[in-house]
């Protein structure tokens, strides 16, 4: 799995004026514990239950997890600067 290929397939559960308005950014590989080198990264501003479940369902897709994330330190910490990091485990 490789960085385009995983964009790709997260793409594919939205359409452009929903991914425009989740604010998707940040999409990169990630080591989860050194178990897996098909895990991948990506931040946005809103979460929609309806895409995690669509994206977990994809029998590519062997795990979706989140967290919320605030801004670096000298940020504004509010609702307004929190975004979420969500991580997806390709088979």
């Amino acid at each position: 799995m490789n960085s385009e290929d995983s964009k790709k397939i997260i793409k594919e559960h939205l359409d452009d004026e929903v991914l425009e308005l989740m604010d998707f950014r940040n999409h990169k590989k990630y080591l989860l514990d050194n178990r897996s080198e098909n895990v991948f990264r990506f931040t946005v501003k809103l979460l929609s239950l309806e895409f995690l479940i669509s994206l977990m369902e994809d029998k590519r897709v062997k795990n979706v997890f989140w967290n919320p994330s605030t801004p670096p330190p000298g940020g504004s910490v509010d609702s307004i600067s929190l975004r979420y990091k969500v991580y997806v485990e390709y088979y």
